[in-house]
């Protein structure tokens, strides 16, 4: 058995429209490839035949013509009438009589079918499900689907999920399972892929019978499928063929330029360094030295990066093979240490710089980061090319072949992303909780987050290590990370996910907020915390409170669903202009084992030096501002003088602990610390009432947990709290802020102690329906919804 094969996808530098958005906003062409490259290099890969496919020109493809095993070919932009939609068709062996009389008819779809038609050119649709700078609705895909005579099913810059969506769709269409008319190309612009992705025919003999093979639709599509990364590759590799004069210009070593000429510019040769290159880049290391000044601009420090590359790739290496295999990952391999490298290195010089108050210095280095910004821009854009084609994909399938639409996305494939994840809170609790009940329910749910610390909690967790970490201002012992965006993009989209929780509007949550929407990937976003009222309690600033009310909207209201732990909170997010439909409760539960009366111990009070027969208040949660602590503080020293044997019992550690341990010492207040565990159950369960004045919790999973240790609570009528209890059944409701009546309230209840029974009883009797098996199977079950 023997094939002929041919590329029937490539460009060559005469290829001067481009149809990719970075490149047309760059004003460079679609290719710098040579025609003779193309020949060469095909020919080298086992192409038996070269054709090149220039977009509307033939003028490559004749430049090559005299060659042994070539053919005229040629990619033709048409327009379908009325909607003026574009359309790419390949047209193959042609003549330039044919090319003058397609130029003249390819104006319109339907006039140049019917002139293909006449003169019997094979024709095949390019890239079926991408149309550059425009979109073809599924019924216009459908007229020229069943017009044209073949379907390209295998182009090597598309996914593999539009590739394997064509065959099934065109055969659909044509109401034909036995269709069999497909063509495969590498469709490469830079020279580095050509002949990866091509067509074979079997038995053929010459090239008339290569053609008329794949004409009748004998021809067999073969090779490599195409990413984001591939495709990314290639306008990297435009970009610096457009931009490599002004770079060399900046006096660059010629082994920075040799390094990036390897990886972006194909030859034949390899192209190691010589004894000259090796001089040069000794000298500019030894002139970078002599310089006194320590910051750099931003190509000065692009090119010192790209000398290590050089360094790497020609001095240690020898003589690599980066010809094709592997090529696309190796650049976005060194591409994201680079700018992972150069957002380190400028915003780092920005903290230190608003840090020593120089804020026009520190204006300089935020603007020296929109560079670095702009590097990765090739990459989101090709993974919102992508992303394309799956819409297209599904909507054309939904139309002709809806079974299809069910293999397209996994909806219980899920990943949760989350700026917290190993803090005491009630954010990372639930996190974990989760991620163990996903694993032993057999449910597909990665947890990303980004830390520099390792992390250990049973599920599926991928932690990236962070560009930079700081802490949050009044929150020292928390860092928030800046996650490396491209490492989290690629992995969420190779991974197939079809649902992502936001739990956190942090750097990780504005990341996954990102690739949401560059992936088309339905988000749901958890309103865990009273962002402009918190905000308000810690920097005691109307303004950044208003500031905080802002941007927390801007960021919920770009979410497909909006998870909200009461419908005190839905209410405010409504009036913050984020539609009602959108919302859901948000479901949590308790551990009722762990939290239990069983867990009362008298040893545990003698401990901190408690009283046998004294009524304990407890609080636990973080210690600071934002909790109205000081409302319980003073309430609390009010209450004791109707009742003396009163005790409160602080769980936690925070800013604000310094202020009540001056306030509170020697007053019967014990002070825990930060607890866990046994400890933690023991905690709760020796307590007689919970008193939680927090009017900024969203929730408050510690009310809910003294409820289950059958405890009744006391909560403000401000926040999610109070939607936990049943006020006079498991719990009262105190006006928030209002020391007095807290106090009051305090009293009523330690001084009737039957109702604090009962309450306790019916508390542990509610929190026992609410377990976190529950949740976990209410919140899979939530789905996006549309306005």
């Amino acid at each position: 058995m023997s094939f002929l094969s041919c590329d029937l996808h490539v460009h060559s530098r005469f290829s001067s429209e481009s149809g990719r958005w970075v490149l047309r906003s760059l004003k460079t062409p679609e290719s710098f490839t040579p025609p003779e490259l193309i020949y060469e290099l095909t020919r080298k890969r086992g192409m038996d035949f070269v054709t090149i496919t220039d977009i509307n020109t033939i003028e490559g493809a004749m430049s090559i013509a005299h060659l042994p095993g070539t053919f005229v070919s040629e990619e033709v932009m048409t327009f379908l009438p009325g909607s003026r939609t574009s359309v790419h068709i390949l047209l193959f062996n042609i003549s330039p009589v044919q090319h003058d009389e397609i130029s003249r008819t390819r104006d319109s779809f339907f006039d140049l079918m019917e002139y293909v038609d006449e003169q019997g050119i094979i024709n095949s649709l390019a890239h079926p499900f991408y149309y550059p700078g425009t979109d073809l609705r599924s019924d216009e895909f459908i007229t020229v689907a069943g017009r044209v005579g073949l379907l390209e099913s295998l182009n090597g810059t598309r996914s593999s999920l539009e590739n394997r969506s064509v065959v099934p769709i065109a055969r659909a269409i044509r109401k034909d399972p036995s269709f069999s008319g497909f063509t495969g190309g590498s469709d490469d612009h830079c020279g580095r892929f050509m002949g990866l992705t091509y067509t074979s025919v079997e038995d053929a003999g010459n090239l008339n019978d290569y053609l008329e093979g794949v004409r009748a639709g004998e021809g067999i599509p073969r090779g490599e499928h195409g990413n984001a990364v591939r495709s990314a590759y290639s306008v990297y590799s435009i970009a610096y063929s457009f931009y490599r004069d002004r770079l060399t210009a900046k006096k660059v070593p010629a082994i920075a330029t040799m390094a990036a000429d390897r990886f972006f510019r194909p030859s034949l040769s390899s192209g190691e360094p010589t004894v000259w290159h090796k001089a040069d880049l000794l000298f500019h290391q030894l002139m970078k030295k002599a310089k006194k000044s320590g910051e750099s601009d931003f190509e000065t420090i692009f090119a010192d990066q790209l000398i290590e590359i050089g360094k790497d790739l020609n001095l240690r290496s020898g003589s690599p093979e980066l010809e094709a295999e592997g090529i696309d990952e190796r650049t976005f391999e060194i591409l994201n240490m680079l700018s992972n490298r150069l957002f380190q290195h400028y915003s780092s010089l920005l903290v230190k710089r608003l840090a020593d108050g120089r804020i026009l210095d520190a204006l300089e280095a935020f603007t020296a980061l929109i560079p670095v910004i702009l590097l990765n821009v090739p990459y989101p854009v090709s993974y919102l090319n992508s992303k394309k084609g799956r819409e297209a994909v599904a909507e054309v399938a939904s139309r002709v072949m809806p079974e299809l639409c069910d293999s397209l996305v996994d909806p219980d494939r899920r990943v949760w992303f989350t700026d917290t994840i190993d803090d005491l809170n009630g954010v990372s609790r639930t996190i974990q909780r989760f991620s163990r009940l996903a694993m032993d329910s057999g449910r597909e749910m990665a947890v990303i987050a980004s830390q520099s610390r390792p992390l250990s909690f049973p599920g599926w967790v991928v932690n990236f290590p962070p560009i930079r970490e700081f802490p949050v201002p009044d929150y020292h012992s928390k860092l928030l990370s800046i996650p490396p965006f491209l490492e989290v993009l690629r992995f969420v989209e190779e991974q197939g996910f079809g649902m992502m929780y936001i739990s956190t509007p942090g750097p990780v949550g504005f990341t996954a907020l990102g690739i949401s929407r560059i992936l088309g990937i339905p988000a749901a976003g958890i309103y865990h915390t009273d962002y402009p009222r918190h905000v308000n309690h810690i920097i005691q600033d109307g303004k950044m409170g208003e500031f905080a009310g802002t941007a927390a909207a801007w960021f919920y209201s770009n979410l497909d669903i909006v998870l909200v732990p009461s419908r005190f909170y839905m209410d405010d997010l409504e009036q913050m202009g984020i539609p009602r439909a959108r919302m859901r409760l948000f479901p949590r539960g308790t551990d009722c084992s762990t939290f239990s009366p069983e867990w009362r111990s008298a040893d545990f009070v003698r401990r901190f030096g408690g009283k046998e027969n004294a009524t304990r208040l407890l609080y636990a949660g973080r210690i600071s501002r934002e909790k109205d602590l000081d409302v319980l503080a003073k309430a609390y020293l009010k209450a004791r003088q109707s009742l003396p044997d009163l005790e409160l019992y602080m769980a936690g550690d925070g800013p604000y602990l310094g202020d009540l341990v001056n306030l509170l010492s020697g007053k019967g207040c014990h002070f825990l610390g930060e607890l866990g565990g046994e400890q933690l159950s023991m905690a709760y369960a020796s307590g007689d009432i919970f008193v939680f004045p927090s009017s900024t919790d969203t929730f408050g999973n510690s009310v809910l947990e003294a409820q289950a240790s059958g405890l009744p609570a006391i909560v403000s009528d401000s926040g999610g709290p109070q939607e936990i209890i049943i006020p006079g059944e498991t719990g009262l409701v105190f006006p928030s802020h209002d020391p007095d009546s807290l106090a009051g309230t305090i009293v009523s209840l330690a001084t009737d102690r039957e109702t604090l029974r009962r309450m306790g009883e019916k508390a542990r009797n509610l929190a026992v329906s609410r377990t976190w098996e529950r949740a976990f199977e209410d919140l899979w079950s939530i789905t996006p919804v549309s306005d």
